[in-house]
């Protein structure tokens, strides 16, 4: 009777002990996925900070040149580089969390991948804008255009009808409508770059000190009233 109770009480300490190392292996690996779960989730913060802070500088910058962007891709590519990799929190590289890192990694490769290709597309669509836009500030400005039009006719007053269609003529890229024109040539004779003299109701331009002799024959003041709409349109 004592061995068959000493039998039972062996078999019941076995099956305790067994059940025992399953419970703590069950808690070992959901201890390592915790642990996984909260690295990935340190990672995909870190990402989710590296991608704002890129976007955000050199979208609201109002130049917004193509250096500018290329600087954003290399800082948003480092910072997404250190967040994918985290710093390990001891010297332990056989620890379970080992492996919970390493797949969150591969995890997030994918991630700093695509945003990195987006921020390369970026960078390539700013940099036709950004050439046009330095193209356009080395071109002369309308008035230096229309100027360089009746530096070309000296003692030759033109009515704006006239400089208009030598402006669509010369440079078709830069035309502009009559009353465009007309107001640019009356900005530079207020600035004293052009003279405007006016014969019966047709007011005409010329080139700075080319005029005189034709307003001086025609009896009438460079300061005369406004063009006629009507005139304008038959010059």
């Amino acid at each position: 009777m004592a061995d068959e109770a000493a039998t039972i009480q062996d078999k019941y300490a076995g099956r305790f002990a067994s059940e025992l190392e399953t419970n703590r292996s069950e808690q070992e690996n959901l201890r390592a996925r915790l642990q996984q779960l909260q690295t990935e989730e340190e990672v995909l913060l870190r990402l989710q900070r590296a991608l704002a802070a890129a976007t955000a500088g050199p979208d609201s910058a109002a130049s917004g040149t193509a250096d500018a962007a290329v600087t954003g891709e290399q800082g948003l590519t480092h910072a997404l580089e250190e967040a994918a990799v985290p710093q390990p929190r001891h010297q332990e590289t056989s620890s379970p969390a080992a492996p919970a890192k390493k797949a969150a990694a591969k995890r997030t490769a994918p991630v700093k991948n695509a945003v990195t290709k987006t921020a390369a597309k970026q960078t390539t669509a700013k940099a036709p804008a950004d050439k046009s836009a330095a193209n356009k500030a080395t071109e002369p400005s309308l008035g230096d255009l229309l100027k360089q039009i009746l530096d070309r006719h000296p003692g030759e007053p033109r009515t704006a009808a006239e400089v208009t269609s030598e402006l669509e003529r010369e440079y078709p890229e830069r035309a502009r409508n009559t009353n465009v024109v007309r107001n640019t040539l009356e900005r530079l004779v207020a600035k004293s770059a052009v003279e405007r003299t006016k014969q019966k109701s047709t007011v005409l331009y010329a080139s700075h000190g080319s005029a005189a002799a034709d307003s001086t024959a025609a009896g009438t003041s460079p300061a005369a009233g406004e063009e006629d709409e009507k005139a304008l349109a038959q010059a």
